[in-house]
């Protein structure tokens, strides 16, 4: 049996962002959707919630929280978990995502390319907002020994994986950014300027800098994509 998983760690993002992403998931599968929380007000009675506290020390935001998630003992009965962060936009059937087979995997930022990769070596190239994993308790054991100096010399998760070589594979190319595109040519080697675009042909478009998906005008696509699920269940039949 396998599971999905979000985060819902402080007030970052209203319970919407948790009962959209829940709604969207269950068009594809009825596999349990689990969310991770300090705060279960206001999310769908369909999520499985299960308590997780936020910590207190230097340089500790709740991205820190995705590491706790592969220790925790809720989940060692599901065979495979597929992750989802809470800002994106499902916007294509994401049944492939769901099937994909991994120990552990993770976005590939095609849009930053060979050349960012070469000016920046300590800056990651793979990205944690959607993984697919079965077993890496390891990983939260050893983030675990010793995570108050981890979180305090790394800016993040995938930072922390990078220069240490803790390295997943990647997820196929299902994923684009809004501000990036999906080439180095919309954002890193155009002078940094967003692209904020829609691009119908991937399955899933990542928010994961400014602007916030309930930012956007009332009629984007992406934004009545995002929106429009939260009435889908009321009007088509679920597994």
């Amino acid at each position: 049996m396998n599971c999905i998983i979000c985060l819902k760690i402080g007030d970052a993002y209203s319970p919407d962002y948790v009962n959209n992403l829940y709604k969207a998931v269950r068009k594809y599968t009825d596999n349990d959707f689990i969310c991770f929380t300090d705060d279960s007000t206001g999310i769908d009675p369909g999520v499985i919630c299960h308590t997780m506290l936020p910590r207190s020390s230097e340089g500790w935001w709740p991205t820190w929280s995705k590491i706790e998630i592969f220790g925790r003992e809720e989940l060692r009965w599901y065979d495979k978990k597929v992750y989802f962060d809470l800002d994106m936009v499902i916007q294509g059937d994401i049944t492939p995502i769901l099937n994909h087979d991994a120990d552990w995997a993770m976005i590939r930022c095609k849009w930053k390319g060979i050349k960012f990769r070469i000016d920046r070596p300590n800056v990651p190239y793979l990205n944690s907002s959607c993984m697919v994993w079965k077993d890496i308790s390891w990983i939260y054991k050893k983030w675990e020994s010793d995570w108050r100096s981890i979180v305090k010399n790394y800016i993040g998760t995938d930072v922390w994986y990078h220069r240490n070589k803790i390295t997943a594979t990647c997820l196929p190319d299902f994923f684009y950014s809004y501000r990036e595109g999906d080439r180095p040519s919309h954002y890193w080697e155009n002078d940094c300027q967003p692209h904020f675009e829609y691009m119908p042909d991937y399955l899933v478009c990542l928010f994961h800098q400014e602007p916030n998906i309930h930012e956007l005008d009332y009629e984007h696509v992406l934004y009545k994509t995002w929106n429009d699920t939260l009435w889908y269940l009321q009007t088509v039949p679920c597994f």
